[in-house]
């Protein structure tokens, strides 16, 4: 008998059609892997030459990608490690070991290479470190001529004498395929939220959890790995190798500029970018014979100035739709207006967090004659502080009187230049800002830092992922919604942050602060700019917090309003120095409050009512 429900029928048969589609696209795929491999057979050598070609510098350009796109790290360098693994392999392999063994060799040398040239590399950001990588090429160029002893300088490396076109064409192949799967897996990995999130901000990354260092190694060596095949690949082709073939400026930038024309950062963006370059440079060499160069440099220039995201992200490319990876919208996110913070429809005991047993005996934070310095400034003055589990603490100050500082010493953002801090009874003098954040503390920041080119549900997920070593995306997201629901961003999911409101953004730091499973939560001035009601709802999470998890909660906030709903004691900082600290209806009465924060008038003002 057929269904009772149409629709039921419907819903069931685009799950079915919705579950074949990896399988389709998987047989795609293996057929066109399959018909490449056999091009040496029924292509013209013309054209088995240019596939290689076009298929080791795939390769290049997307394992470039990895450290560029994905993490945002422009690597200048990366064509010195096609070179190293090359010389690698050639060296090895002309000293009559076999290719397996050369081609193992030069993945392992390579990625040594990489390792250490990490821990430099990775002090710089930005242009310093694209500058310091492209110094990279010229330096292993003048190496391979003056180390003639090793690499046979200007004369080069011959190679054995044999004919491998079809063997290398057929591993070029493989290794431009492998490299497309590694992106896809890469792409759904946990791993790749660790690199986007360096992408955006490494600070925030850092003190969610995020191991920055590692990260970034790993994925070098990763990309350095797959250069050094392309590169072994091509010299065992050629059957020779010089200085300049392999790490000339000439030829080192171009797998660059076919990531980014293609799309740097998009799956398809570097196969997209290699095909174009690669065929419009062959057209031009064919049929311009004179200025060939100039020619495809101005088209080249004229793609970056009119599309200067790529080819996938053109204007026109965006509004088909074929370019991008859809976002799914929350559903009701058609019919919200952009800008508003909802009421939340979930209940703090609803979220995935472990409700503490609270012993107000137990001494969560304790600075003892903790000072910071930056040079003759003193920002934090021999601060003595503890704060009890389940206490709401609320820390005012003038702007100035070191109450940020406080918070990023306690994150480890800053190292206290003496004194010490002890968290849960442990001295963080030896953690790192991950470690601060895996042992329980949490915080948001003044001015809001959400990773603006991630949904706002990867926002949250990032940090569930980390307290949860066995949480994988998928999972994340859906928790993620959960916090994104409590915090009244629900109408948001699947949106980029970056579009979010002040409110909005305010809002996504709770969220993501409480999805770092806090014991301790620092809050920075979450209430400013907010509307009554929002400050209001904002408050009524600090107490279920509290009343319902057991939460240690620091608060720097100046809306008196809120802080006396919720506050069990106020803590004032003045140039550093801790001047009061008590119940707030003693603190505004305090004179030296009064004189350093209040202000004069205030002063006045109660005198006179007295």
């Amino acid at each position: 008998m057929g269904s009772a429900d149409p629709r039921h029928d419907r819903q069931q048969g685009a799950a079915a059609k919705q579950g074949r589609m990896p399988l389709v696209y998987g047989l795609v795929a293996l057929l066109v892997i399959a018909v490449l491999a056999m091009m040496p057979y029924f292509a013209s050598p013309y054209m088995v030459s240019f596939v290689f070609t076009v298929l080791i510098a795939y390769t290049l350009a997307q394992s470039w990608d990895w450290v560029a796109g994905e993490m945002g790290y422009i690597n200048l360098g990366h064509y010195c490690f096609y070179g190293v693994g090359a010389y690698a392999f050639s060296l090895v392999l002309a000293s009559h070991t076999t290719p397996v063994l050369a081609l193992i060799w030069a993945v392992l040398f390579t990625g040594a290479v990489a390792a250490i040239l990490a821990f430099p590399l990775f002090r710089l950001r930005g242009d310093y470190f694209a500058f310091a990588t492209l110094a990279l090429l010229p330096l292993a160029e003048i190496l391979a001529y003056n180390l003639s002893s090793i690499t046979h300088g200007a004369d080069g490396v011959m190679l054995p004498a044999h004919d491998v076109r079809v063997l290398t064409f057929v591993l070029a192949v493989a290794l431009s395929a492998l490299a497309f799967l590694a992106s896809v897996l890469l792409d759904r990995s946990r791993f790749a939220y660790t690199l986007r999130g360096i992408r955006n901000d490494e600070l925030v990354l850092e003190t969610m959890g995020g191991r920055i260092q590692s990260a970034k190694t790993k994925i070098l060596i990763l990309s350095s790995g797959f250069a050094a095949l392309a590169g072994a690949l091509q010299a065992w082709q050629l059957s020779y190798i010089d200085p300049p073939t392999v790490f000339g400026l000439d030829v080192a930038l171009i797998p660059i500029a076919m990531a980014l024309l293609g799309g740097s950062g998009l799956l398809w963006g570097p196969l997209v970018g290699v095909l174009v370059l690669a065929v419009i440079q062959q057209w031009l060499l064919i049929n311009l014979t004179m200025l060939n160069a100039t020619v495809y440099g101005a088209i080249i220039l004229f793609i970056g100035r009119y599309m200067p995201g790529g080819i996938l992200r053109a204007g026109w490319l965006r509004k088909v739709g074929t370019a991008y990876r859809r976002r799914a919208r929350g559903p009701a996110a058609a019919a919200e207006k952009p800008g508003e913070v909802h009421d939340a429809t979930a209940a703090i005991t609803s979220l995935p967090l472990t409700p503490a047993v609270v012993d107000r005996q137990t001494v969560v934070l304790d600075c003892q004659k903790m000072s910071k310095a930056f040079g003759g400034n003193v920002a934090v003055d021999a601060l003595d502080l503890r704060v009890h589990q389940g206490e709401i603490v609320g820390l005012i100050g003038g702007n100035g009187s070191g109450k940020t500082t406080l918070f990023n010493c306690i994150s480890k953002v800053f190292e206290p230049t003496s004194g010490g801090i002890f968290l849960f009874g442990e001295n963080i003098q030896s953690l790192r800002r991950d470690q601060i954040a895996r042992i329980g503390v949490g915080r948001t920041y003044q001015i809001p830092r959400p990773f603006g080119d991630l949904t706002v549900d990867e926002n949250v997920a990032i940090p569930l992922m980390y307290q949860d070593q066995r949480l994988r995306p998928p999972a994340a997201l859906a928790q993620a919604r959960q916090f994104l629901d409590y915090v009244g961003l629900s109408a948001r999911i699947g949106e980029l942050a970056e579009g979010l409101s002040l409110q909005e953004k305010k809002a996504l730091e709770l969220a993501r602060a409480l999805a770092c499973r806090p014991k301790l939560l620092l809050i920075d001035e979450v209430a400013s700019g907010l509307t009554p009601a929002e400050v209001a709802r904002f408050t009524q999470h600090i107490r279920d917090m509290r009343d319902e998890l057991g939460m240690t909660v620091i608060w720097i906030e100046h809306i008196f309003s809120a802080l006396e709903q919720v506050v069990d004691r106020v803590v004032v900082l003045d140039h550093g120095r801790l001047i009061a600290d008590g119940p707030l209806a003693e603190i505004v009465r305090d004179e030296r409050v009064v004189k350093a924060y209040l202000g004069s008038a205030h002063a006045e003002d109660g005198h006179a009512g007295a």
